[in-house]
């Protein structure tokens, strides 16, 4: 498998966008993607912790993957809640994980980070929009703990595919917010 991955702040901030891929045997690649919440103190640190924590969770995948998803997320939630108590500030973060296992694609996403296979997207926003244009994400990692109302999804791949990982910044092109994406293929 081949990828890239980039990453920009946007104009207002420093970048609160964290990614990582990592091939963890010839035929398995998981990709994380971390968008803090900018309306919350230090986006920049929930995204890091959730990373480093999903991350580490990945390095023995069970073999129902599904575990392997919920547990990363519990313990990226957990240690968000633990550093937001020892800093005294409220944080959090969108994010999405995306797990290629020989030749099936297996992703999650909470917040407004896009996972897309040959231009389809597979994952929902879970945003609300205000009357007043207000955006807030529904669901993501706080520190609250984590409401299991989201679904893992799975999909084989076919010959030829495309996955791609993109925050909002990206495919809304907007130049003011943050921008990250992770393009993998075969």
């Amino acid at each position: 498998m081949k990828y890239t991955q980039q990453s920009r702040a946007g104009k207002a901030r420093e970048n609160e966008d964290r990614l990582m891929v990592k091939e963890l045997s010839p035929d398995t690649l998981l990709a994380v993607m971390a968008d803090g919440m900018g309306g919350l103190d230090h986006g920049e640190i929930a995204a890091e912790i959730s990373i480093n924590e999903i991350v580490n969770c990945f390095n023995t995948v069970d073999k129902d993957c599904e575990k392997t998803f919920y547990k990363a997320l519990e313990k990226a939630d957990d240690a968000i809640a633990s550093e937001s108590v020892r800093v005294g500030m409220k944080m959090g973060c969108a994010i999405a994980i995306v797990l290629i296992d020989n030749g099936v694609l297996h992703c999650v996403s909470l917040g407004n980070i896009r996972i897309l296979c040959n231009d389809m997207i597979l994952t929902e926003d879970n945003v609300y929009v205000d009357t007043a244009g207000g955006t807030y994400l529904t669901k993501s990692l706080r520190g609250r703990g984590i409401n299991s109302d989201f679904d893992i999804t799975h999909h084989p791949l076919r010959q030829g595919w495309h996955v791609r990982i993109c925050t909002d910044g990206f495919y809304n092109k907007d130049d003011s917010d943050d921008a990250s994406v992770i393009d993998i293929t075969e």
